[in-house]
């Protein structure tokens, strides 16, 4: 499974192969390392049980989503630091067009 984040125009894509990365607790290093704070751990609902807790050390039970792709600087210390090569960044700068760069 990947997760990606919302593909928009100015901010960046960022892609994460969960199937890399299933045990997130183990590691932390892209959530330590972000100035911004881009990314976060969620747990996977369909797994939860009632009254129960998921152990963060069972493949799949946690994953690494992007919940402020907005902040993402392009800095890619997250790559550099991921130990599984799990996360990857895609930013295209946008081109103006001739009449935003003729008014300007």
């Amino acid at each position: 499974m990947t997760y990606v984040g919302h593909i928009g125009k100015k901010f960046p894509n960022v892609i994460i192969d969960t199937s890399k990365c299933p045990v997130p607790f183990l590691c932390k290093k892209c959530l330590q390392i972000c100035p911004e704070a881009v990314f976060s751990v969620s747990h996977d609902g369909a797994k939860e049980e009632k009254l129960k807790e998921l152990d963060p050390r069972i493949d799949g039970n946690y994953i690494v989503g992007v919940v402020r792709r907005d902040k993402c600087t392009v800095c890619n210390r997250c790559i550099d630091v991921c130990p599984v090569d799990a996360i990857k960044i895609d930013y295209v700068i946008p081109k103006r067009d001739k009449q935003s760069a003729s008014k300007g």
